[in-house]
């Protein structure tokens, strides 16, 4: 029995407002996955995305696996937020280091470079949105969105230095009967050093290599969705003895026009406190977006991030919980 679903506010609002290509008309099928492009881990968001030289923690994984290398312990981030109160259900998990087996954590290598990994997991859940069918039969659905990565870096020189990273995605959406299935790549690499006395780092990381297509199963003709091809590049200067961070990157797509970017981010850190601002500028002369959020560590092992992003519907505001073993 064929079913037909309404598209209701909430998730029109999440897909075509929040994440759709800014001033251009998207064919169908293309710029799918807009979900995975909102990003994870507290610090990068409340730095607005401005994250590909800094790659630090669990969430390098997402924004440049090639900073993987730089976790001595095991971190796990995660949270979980109903995104603009609107019963839309955004959440993620990310982690990656070593593994805390013994007294003396194990370290794989690559001949005599270390190797470290991590996994990462984000979904978006839309519940109850109703359907008819052509019996006048209706109801509800639930609609899910995943992708997970698993990711690893190499570390090629002693710490300042140069690694490599690459992460394997799996992309799954389910709706109605309909399910989808894609495989994409990331590949991504981070030099550490000092300039003149001052810590830089430049990163650069290229996400869904040649264009990844998302099949779906269970639908009329199986159609195939393509996840746009991006390259973000950027820099990252620690000041004040390592008191403020300032970050940039900039953002492009390969295969598609309307995804190029500006991301500007800035953290101010005290023995206990973290403070960040950050902004999301397009070049399509869309308006940019804020984001701002805070960081408190109850510990070495124990932090909190609260993350506030600002948007043209409303603002979010996203509590993360960081753990190190």
């Amino acid at each position: 029995m064929e079913r037909k679903f309404v598209f209701p506010l909430t998730l029109g609002v999440f897909f075509v407002v929040a994440f759709a290509s800014p001033g251009q008309t998207v064919p169908p099928g293309y710029d799918a996955a807009s979900f995975a492009r909102l990003g994870v881990g507290g610090r990068a968001l409340g730095m607005a995305g401005a994250y590909v030289a800094v790659a630090e923690g669990p969430a390098a994984g997402y924004w440049n696996p090639a900073g993987l290398s730089g976790l001595d312990a095991f971190d796990v981030e995660g949270m979980y937020t109903n995104w603009l109160g609107a019963d839309i259900h955004f959440q993620y998990v990310c982690a990656g280091g070593r593994l805390p087996i013994g007294e003396q954590r194990p370290t794989l290598r690559l001949g005599e470079h270390p190797i470290t990994f991590g996994l990462t997991w984000l979904s978006v859940n839309i519940a109850d949105i109703p359907y008819w069918d052509e019996q006048g039969g209706h109801g509800t659905f639930d609609a899910w969105s995943h992708l997970v990565l698993t990711s690893m870096s190499l570390e090629l020189s002693q710490p300042p230095g140069l690694t490599i990273g690459g992460s394997l995605k799996v992309y799954h959406d389910q709706i109605l009967e309909g399910k989808s299935l894609g495989f994409g790549v990331d590949v991504g690499g981070l030099w550490c050093g000092d300039v003149a006395g001052v810590p830089l780092r430049l990163g650069v990381c290229t996400t869904d290599v040649g264009t990844t297509k998302i099949r779906w199963y269970g639908t009329p003709g199986e159609p195939i969705n393509y996840v746009p091809w991006v390259i973000r590049a950027g820099a990252a200067v620690e000041l004040w003895d390592n008191k403020l961070l300032l970050a940039a990157s900039y953002e492009r797509g390969l295969d598609r026009s309307g995804f190029e970017r500006l991301r500007i981010g800035a953290e101010a850190r005290l023995a206990w406190l973290a403070l960040r601002v950050g902004r999301d500028q397009p070049f399509s002369g869309q308006p940019g977006k804020w984001a701002a959020g805070a960081g408190i560590k109850a510990g070495d092992w124990l932090e909190f991030d609260y993350t506030l992003l600002f948007g043209a519907l409303g603002n979010s505001g996203l509590i993360a919980l960081e753990v190190s073993f």
